[in-house]
């Protein structure tokens, strides 16, 4: 299993950073792994809701069906998503507030018989860097 876990500083309050992230058209403008999506685009994330995203990751293509578990605003959102070649997913946003704005914090889990061996560490660091950069997007979205 591959696990990531990224936090950084934003400088705006908690609704506005939970507005910008359940608002999935916008998703492009932030997310480095985004390469589009399949089918339908909800234009707001709830519990429930279900849509299909092409990604990638390592330079390879993949297209994940996502199905929001939590949405509980302004502090918690989480996703689980069915991949190819039978790998899962976790994506979980954790959004607290702070003196300068918010806290945010973004945590992705990889599962899945294809990520056994150094394949998992692999993804872990090429995951995390994308994060990296993801937050940084998203941040300066909301200076």
């Amino acid at each position: 299993m591959a696990k990531v876990s990224v936090s950084t500083q934003v400088p705006a309050g908690v609704e506005k950073v939970w507005q910008l992230a359940v608002d999935l058209p916008r998703e492009g403008e932030w997310n480095s792994m985004h390469e589009g999506f399949s089918g339908d685009v909800p234009t707001v994330l709830g519990e429930g809701t279900t849509y299909r995203q092409r990604v990638k990751l390592m330079g390879m293509p993949a297209e994940i069906t996502w199905r929001v578990t939590t949405a509980q605003a302004p502090g918690l959102l989480e996703q689980k998503g069915d991949g190819p070649m039978g790998v899962t997913a976790i994506n979980r946003w954790l959004i607290e507030p702070s003196e300068s704005g918010s806290n945010v914090t973004l945590e992705m889990e990889f599962a899945g018989g294809a990520l056994a061996g150094p394949m998992a560490m692999m993804v872990e660091k090429q995951a995390r860097s994308a994060t990296e950069a993801s937050l940084a997007k998203f941040s300066a979205l909301l200076a």
